[in-house]
């Protein structure tokens, strides 16, 4: 059997102009990952990054911090996440339209983060819907899960049956493949992809490497090795 282990990288920049940076909670997520990763899982065959800011940077602190025990760290584009900027450009003047958003423009959404949550969740749902939108044409949510399971597919081509891999990645990514492996629908996965935690860990047992439609879900959205240090300032979603 391969095992893959799915992380969402540390916390970002959210609300801020340059979101694809992690914060300083962000960077001790990720430390405390490659320790954790240190102890429970030692003999990892490869390490897989998205290729995005966030997702680079928690994969770099994790194997630091997992010393000589690090396994190979490669990128694979299919993992790095929906483009958030072009759907806000199609959705958010909809959003702002309404009576209840309680703003007119982005710029007063980033200074009032529960504004901002409200306007990424009518977003996100209005793109998994597939609503007409302002501007050009979108990869539909559907594409881009059926891209994200093919990537999962080609990797795992590459693997030797007992293959334990670690993809550092986003809330769209994970979602995807659960949406894959459990079967949902569109809309019940718009719950999933805004409550993944940061560092977050989602575990995927695989029986075979030349079928992902077989895939098993081992674990979802584990933060243990958060939780055990007592800071609860470590424990985020955005």
């Amino acid at each position: 059997m391969a095992v893959i282990y799915f992380i969402r990288h540390g916390q970002a920049s959210f609300g801020q102009k340059d979101y694809d940076q992690l914060s300083r909670i962000g960077e001790r997520q990720a430390r405390i990952l490659g320790h954790h990763f240190q102890r429970v899982a030692p003999k990892l065959d490869l390490f897989c990054s998205g290729g995005m800011t966030r997702q680079d940077h928690t994969a770099e602190l994790a194997r630091e911090a997992m010393g000589s025990a690090a396994p190979p760290l490669q990128t694979d584009a299919t993992f790095s996440e929906y483009d958030h900027e072009a759907l806000f450009r199609a959705y958010l003047p909809g959003f702002l339209q309404r009576e209840d958003a309680g703003a007119t423009s982005l710029e007063e959404l980033l200074a009032d983060h529960r504004k901002l949550e409200r306007a990424l969740r009518h977003v996100l749902a209005a793109w998994m819907e597939g609503k007409p939108h302002e501007g050009p044409e979108l990869k539909s949510w559907s594409r881009f899960c059926d891209g994200v399971v093919a990537g999962v597919a080609d990797m795992m081509a590459g693997l030797h049956p007992r293959s334990r891999v670690v993809v550092f990645t986003s809330g769209g990514v994970i979602t995807a493949v659960l949406r894959s492996v459990l079967g949902l629908s569109h809309l019940r996965t718009l719950g999933l992809t805004l409550s993944i935690y940061n560092a977050s860990v989602t575990q995927i047992y695989c029986p075979t490497t030349d079928n992902f439609s077989g895939a098993l879900l081992l674990g979802y959205n584990n933060i243990s090795h958060l939780e055990m240090t007592g800071d609860r300032d470590l424990i985020t979603f955005r």
